[in-house]
């Protein structure tokens, strides 16, 4: 790891680097009297995938997520339908990603093919994502439709893609150079740069580096009668994010990628906004490393084989400055390190049916070493995934089903293990196209899944709870999707509707013990969940060099608490979960000029607690807009200029209570390629 001297080094270099080849760029640009840059038009997500898929999928493209305002993958992901994401406000605040109100620990999140993990608390923090190096967003109900996958991508109610750029070689061009200074609100700052080598037509590696900090001091309006305009406070953030990626290929049907990542965290963690008091000193420090690599070969065009392997180490160091004991602080400093391995075969039977196996293991060790540690359980968990699955390719009907084992061994230091875990979880997808001409198909699914109680649910001091059982989860899906290419003014348009109904059982809650000062987790609750999500992309015929393309998507979820008759909460929503919810993207390119308005709709909803006036959060809607600019310089010169103003008419709200939100904010920048 590095040591913070240099890696305040590094992140000075990297901003003057990127600012000088910008300069250089605009400079060159500014010689040059020719301008061939052809027009910015949003690419059309790949259709195939959303209507034959048996389950329901949504992406966006590198293209689309740049019209979307979006600065992270938290940020693109909300304009997914069933999708909640937790934001406790600022650019540094924690961002999970709820599924379908399942809960942020059932949704898995894979990065060039290999899931990203957090044994201690089960949430990966989108927010710490950036699109910088993204080239691909999919989100996936129930698993991918690919048999050729880790087991893992099986063991979640739902997978979130992510998927970085694979280059095309080019003899004439083999060094790629990307340069990006974007600037902002509250102090946001945020270099990067991207170095792309080709050696040959087999062996390709890039390094991508991006730093981002802000101050993240908005203002908003305090809650208290006449209290004016205040600033948010410790929603500071200062990220380094080193990404390095090569490919080699042996020839069409045999190669190896790998992946290294290291990322480095320093910030602080807004509270809730208290009546006369929005003080908050508590930081976080975070240090995440992994190294993964992938091996896909093909053995004919029938039988493939895929070995990942990945390690990963990080460190995260918590301070309460403030915390009311006799040291007058708290800190805790954690360790994990995870050792990952996973094969996959898949074989095509016949051009109908096809059969895979894949098998993972994993290793997975927490410690911690901060002056309040005493006797620490240090956990260490063992877990074994073995998923055979099944497709069945008809003209009119897709069908796809898989079983996975799951097995799970705890062993601490000290104290009692956790119960070990020996589970099966059935899933089967269903896609039928009533005729071989018709726009029309159907689909339907069902999964049963579980996720495992994390190490904080089983071994955090005076919270965990060793007898914890998995929680329990039931999926129901069927849907339809409706295509049409080139019919009148529309160039394409996708219709999707999705009705679904899950359910959830021995749900694992933090409850109060003898006072509210003492927590314990227990397996409590039981949820249904009823839901509707539609969405429609649709794409005009391009007219006089204008080409538009729109995206609506709307969610309307019912997510009721039927644990206790006798409650006050029975048959209550679940807190944070609106009724309604809803996104609209429109964007407008003209030769070199682009234009879009994205807008976000949420409805109201309650905080956790008695369904009271007090615990009420109010329903919201954001809108903005952007605007892009391509212009060139020189043979190889590309750039691109873009503004972008969010929340523009100012709108105060809360996703989380007592979270406010950032109001009116811009961001803009310039990238140069070449």
């Amino acid at each position: 790891m590095f040591n913070r001297q240099t890696t305040y080094r590094f992140k000075l270099l990297l901003c003057c680097t990127c600012i000088v080849l910008v300069l250089l760029v605009v400079s060159a640009s500014a010689q040059t009297g020719k301008d061939t840059l052809p027009a910015v038009i949003v690419s059309a997500i790949k259709y195939a995938d959303v209507t034959s898929s048996p389950v329901p999928v949504q992406q966006l493209t590198k293209k689309e997520i740049g019209s979307l305002n979006s600065f992270s993958v938290a940020d693109a992901v909300k304009y997914f339908s069933g999708v909640q994401v937790k934001d406790y406000g600022g650019v540094g605040g924690l961002k999970t990603i709820s599924l379908r109100s399942l809960g942020a620990n059932h949704t898995g999140v894979m990065y060039d093919g290999v899931m990203l993990t957090d044994a201690q608390g089960g949430q990966i923090d989108l927010g710490k994502l950036s699109l910088d190096n993204i080239d691909q967003v999919t989100l996936y109900n129930g698993q991918p439709n690919d048999l050729l996958v880790p087991a893992r991508s099986f063991a979640y109610a739902g997978v979130l893609s992510l998927r970085s750029p694979i280059p095309q070689y080019d003899s004439l061009k083999p060094l790629h150079v990307k340069a990006s200074v974007k600037a902002g609100s509250f102090g946001l700052v945020n270099p990067s740069v991207l170095l792309r080598y080709n050696f040959n037509r087999h062996f390709y590696n890039s390094f991508n580096a991006e730093w981002m900090r802000s101050d993240g001091q908005y203002p908003y309006n305090a809650y208290e009668a006449g209290g004016g305009r205040v600033k948010r406070q410790n929603s500071d953030v200062d990220a380094l994010r080193l990404e390095y990626d090569a490919a080699f290929a042996f020839n069409d049907n045999d190669n190896i990628r790998l992946k290294a990542y290291y990322y480095n965290s320093d910030r602080g963690l807004p509270g809730s906004v208290i009546l006369y008091n929005t003080y908050s000193g508590q930081r976080l420090k975070d240090e995440n490393f992994f190294i993964q690599s992938s091996w896909q070969k093909y053995f004919s065009s029938r039988s493939k084989l895929l070995l990942n392997v990945k390690y990963a180490c990080n460190y995260s160091f918590y301070l309460d400055p403030d915390y009311p004991n006799t040291q007058g602080k708290l800190e805790n400093k954690f360790h994990q390190k995870e050792y990952y391995l996973s094969a996959a075969y898949s074989y095509d039977v016949s051009k109908v049916l096809s059969l895979a196996y894949s098998g993972d293991a994993s290793f997975n060790e927490l410690t911690r070493s901060d002056e309040f540690v005493l006797d620490f359980p240090d956990p260490k968990r063992t877990i074994l995934l073995n998923d055979v699955a099944v497709k069945l390719l008809l003209d009119k009907l897709t069908i796809g089903a898989n079983l996975l084992h799951s097995w799970y061994k705890d062993k601490v230091k000290y104290g009692t293990d956790g119960k070990d875990i020996d589970a099966f979880s059935p899933g089967i997808a269903v896609n039928y196209q009533p005729s071989a001409n018709s726009p029309l198909r159907l689909r339907f699914f069902y999964k049963n899944i579980f996720r495992a109680p994390t190490f904080n649910d089983l071994y955090y001091t005076f919270i965990g709870n060793t007898s914890l059982r998995p929680e329990y989860a039931k999926q129901y899906n069927a849907g339809i999707t409706y295509k049409v290419n080139g019919r009148g003014f529309l160039q394409s348009s996708v219709f999707t509707l999705d009705a679904y109904y899950n359910t959830v059982k021995d749900k694992i809650l933090a409850v109060p013990r003898q006072n509210l000062f003492q927590w314990t987790m227990l397996n409590l609750g039981k949820v249904q969940i009823k839901g509707l999500d539609a969405a429609l992309q649709f794409y005009p015929a391009s007219f006089n060099n204008i080409n538009i393309s729109a995206r609506l998507s709307y969610t309307y979820q019912q997510a009721l608490d039927v644990s206790d008759k006798n409650s006050a909460l029975y048959k209550k929503q679940l807190p944070y979960t609106p009724e309604h919810s809803g996104s609209m993207h429109i964007s407008i390119a003209r030769k070199k000029l682009m234009m879009a308005y994205n807008v976000l709709l949420s409805g109201y909803r309650y905080r956790l607690g008695d369904q009271l006036p007090e615990n009420l959060v109010k329903e919201w809607a954001t809108q903005d807009v952007m605007m892009g600019y391509n212009f060139t310089g020189g043979k190889n010169l590309k750039c691109r200029l873009f503004a972008e103003v969010n929340n523009i008419f100012n709108k105060q709200y809360e996703i989380i209570k007592l979270y406010p939100m950032p109001g009116i904010n811009y961001r803009a920048g310039l990238v140069a390629e070449f």
